[in-house]
């Protein structure tokens, strides 16, 4: 039986290796929701696109479903941050890998949720292109931490994808109320047995 081609947006969460020419890479999309897609000849699609595969990039893919994955039968690329990326401080990208760690554990396998990916890329492209100091990154991490957890039910919550500004009324709230911020996450996280992911202040 044949599948029909899916064409969407992408994020590259997460990419594991199958043998020495294919990826089989974990992503977020937004109509597919979180899907695991396999790309043969990786090698040479490197040769021709350069840094196009990498953690957190983000691509257009043409895939087709599978029986395990979907499978690739194209991809280009949609935005490039990957100079951006290899330069990460140690606590933008530890801050990072928290939010994506909730997304991998939280997000429903091939079940849409576009607001979190609408909502994820807001918070991404915000939190790479703007300087933010330590505290500052943390803060930033608990309210992606927050959109999550209310665009998915597990909290009440009427926020927009405008709190990821630092001139927002909501990261002025987060500054001043730091740890009960925490301790509301921590909270739900405990409660949706998320333990590993909770973000543990300093």
């Amino acid at each position: 039986m044949s599948h029909q081609k899916q064409s969407v947006h992408a994020m590259i969460v997460n990419m594991f290796p199958d043998g020495d020419y294919s990826l089989v890479l974990e992503c977020l999309t937004d109509e597919l929701g979180r899907i695991y897609v396999h790309v043969q000849g990786v090698k040479k699609m490197e040769n021709k696109h350069r840094n196009m595969i990498y953690q957190f990039s983000l691509v257009h893919l043409e895939c087709v479903q599978g029986k395990r994955y979907y499978r690739c039968t194209g991809i280009l690329e949609w935005q490039n941050h990957y100079q951006v990326l290899i330069q990460l401080e140690a606590e933008k990208k530890k801050q990072l890998k928290i939010v994506f760690g909730m997304i991998q554990r939280l997000v429903p396998v091939n079940i849409p949720v576009p607001e979190v990916f609408a909502a994820l890329i807001v918070f991404y492209q915000y939190f790479l292109e703007t300087e933010l100091d330590k505290e500052q990154l943390q803060n930033m991490s608990l309210i992606a931490q927050l959109r999550i957890l209310g665009i998915l039910g597990y909290w009440n919550s009427d926020w927009t994808d405008e709190v990821f500004s630092m001139e927002s009324k909501t990261f002025a709230y987060v500054q001043e109320n730091r740890q009960s911020v925490v301790r509301l996450v921590e909270k739900i996280l405990r409660e949706t047995q998320m333990n590993e992911f909770v973000a543990k202040s300093e």
